[in-house]
């Protein structure tokens, strides 16, 4: 057991997961009725104000949703309709998506978006992230012709190509809607050596993260166009709605983000996919011939579990794994408001990648390495809250969402396995890892962008290793009931939105009525030492 844990400790610390919910068609009979809109194409942009002040997380507000936005509704659990008028000026998104299989398969699309300036300030550009542009990815996308409303405009070229500035003329004033349209291709690499293979076709699957250009976030530094590191996470996105019209052949079953409302063939042998999903923080689709389905329910939610031919060990237990980790952190944090749950294998080389609503797994786990894939499946249904629900800037605070999610997966074992393996986890995945640090002389604070760490090794083993430490200094201090009170007001407060560190310790210290600004220098800050030892906390 040592021998399996040690090495299960790369799983935990590896698990630098990326930027999806979903359906299928083999589940269709079995899901939720969706009769009432197998009628729709494109949900139209009608321009509508609406509040964004957070709901309760037991009781949705009473909101109504403007009419445009019920369309999206069956993404949403019954008990969370209301939610929809959270973010009633979420960007939308209403994407024509086109598959050519080839060699080097190719993407294209249509995309329209309804963008509303939520800034206090006026908006001279508006900018979309070209993911596939980055090394990370190592693909390429081109965008062809772009309008502002009726007005063909050129952009502006950034980041490496990988991020373009659209220009509004005039400034778009807060408040203000517009819309803007554009074409897009795509060429997707077949090497799984670059970054994490997210965005690939390789082993018969297509893994396509980051496919469509995205606005990324707008805060006080302005657009986020970093250029992400080789290693950890490459986005920074609000949350929005999203309408995807996919044609591809009729073979492949897909997996998408949100829930599929119909599903047509075609005669020239393609398959239209009509997909809606929101408010989500991003939008995956992984497809293959070769998916196979197992599924179950849990408080509400359908769990899709997606295996590949000979395989059908690793999906049966990944649907368990799934089905516990989302019971209980239902319970912990609040529920999780999507009517369906995705884990879906693909021929990626990191041991799990997030996605709002799906979950991908190294395909490798199934079912030779059940241990692993358990703690990947613990950690990635974790991020559905700590990604998903509230976005974090996963580049500059990667501790936010990355050490605290480590953390969830540890209280996973806590609460489903003996006391003496989660100790073990423990002390292999955190306290081993701190100390080896110490004993290396890297010890540094948790803080700080991925690109101030010297190594990718260093980075897994202060935010995944280390990292995990303080949120347990601060449940020992704070107690379970308040420390989890803490995190399910930080989940009220946030979501859908983006938190940064100052709200995250606010929720803690005004649920608990306890001070952590000790613990946050120490530990995050790195401005005092730490007393204790790792053993210790």
């Amino acid at each position: 057991m040592a021998r399996i844990f040690a090495r299960a400790l790369w799983v935990l610390a590896v698990l630098f997961l990326a930027i999806g919910g979903t359906t299928l068609a083999p589940g269709l009979a079995h899901g939720p009725a969706t009769s009432h809109l197998t009628s729709i194409f494109a949900i139209p942009f009608q321009g509508t104000e609406s509040q964004s002040t957070p709901s309760p997380l037991s009781t949705p507000p009473p909101l109504t949703p403007p009419a445009e936005l019920v369309a999206y509704q069956p993404a949403l659990l019954p008990q969370f309709a209301a939610d929809l008028a959270i973010r009633a000026n979420a960007p939308r998104y209403d994407i024509v998506l086109f598959l050519e299989e080839g060699e080097k398969p190719v993407l294209r699309g249509i995309q329209h978006v309804r963008y509303t300036n939520e800034e206090a300030v006026p908006l001279d550009y508006l900018v979309f992230r070209l993911y596939p542009n980055l090394p990370a990815f190592g693909g390429t996308m081109e965008v062809g012709t772009i309008t502002v409303g009726v007005t063909p405009v050129e952009p502006v070229y950034a980041a490496n190509r990988s991020a373009i500035y659209v220009p509004l003329r005039p400034a778009l004033m807060p408040g203000q809607k517009v819309d803007v349209a554009l074409e897009f291709r795509t060429i997707l690499p077949t090497d799984t050596r670059s970054g994490y293979a997210v965005f690939t076709y390789a082993d018969e699957v297509y893994a396509l993260a980051g496919f469509y250009p995205t606005i990324p976030v707008y805060d006080a530094q302005g657009w986020d166009v970093e250029i992400a590191s080789p290693y950890g996470d490459v986005t920074f996105t609000d949350t929005a709605f999203y309408h995807v019209q996919l044609s591809v052949p009729s073979g492949l079953v897909v997996v998408s983000s949100g829930q599929t409302v119909e599903v047509t063939d075609r005669d020239d042998g393609t398959r239209s996919w009509t997909i809606v999903a929101g408010p989500m923080r991003d939008f995956y689709i992984a497809m293959s011939h070769d998916y196979q389905l197992v599924y179950d329910f849990v408080d509400g939610v359908r769990i899709n579990s997606y295996y590949r031919s000979g395989q059908k060990e690793g999906g049966d237990l990944a649907l368990h794994y799934a089905r516990a980790a989302l019971h209980l952190f239902n319970r912990l944090f609040g529920s999780y408001p999507y009517t369906e749950l995705d884990v879906v294998p693909t021929p990626t080389n990191a041991g799990g990648i997030e996605y709002p609503g799906v979950i991908v797994t190294a395909q490798s786990l199934y079912p030779e390495q059940s241990e692993y894939l358990e703690l990947v499946v613990a950690h990635e249904v974790a991020h559905q809250w700590w990604y998903g629900l509230v976005g974090s800037d996963q580049l500059d605070e990667p501790w936010m969402d990355e050490a605290l999610t480590n953390y969830c997966a540890y209280i996973y074992f806590q609460r489903t396995t003996s006391p003496e393996k989660a100790q073990h986890i423990k002390k292999v995945a955190f306290e081993d890892a701190y100390r080896e640090l110490q004993q290396n002389h890297s010890d540094r604070a948790i803080g700080g962008p991925v690109a101030d760490f010297r190594s990718q090794s260093d980075y897994v083993a202060v935010v995944y290793g280390k990292g995990p430490l303080f949120f347990d200094a601060v449940r020992e201090r704070l107690g379970d009931e308040r420390f989890f009170a803490g995190l399910r007001l930080y989940l009220e407060r946030h979501r859908y939105g983006v938190a940064y560190p100052e709200d995250l310790i606010a929720a803690l210290e005004e649920a608990s009525g306890q001070s952590i600004d000790d613990l946050y220098n120490a530990w995050v800050l790195g401005e005092a030492p730490q007393e204790d030892c790792a053993g210790e906390h």
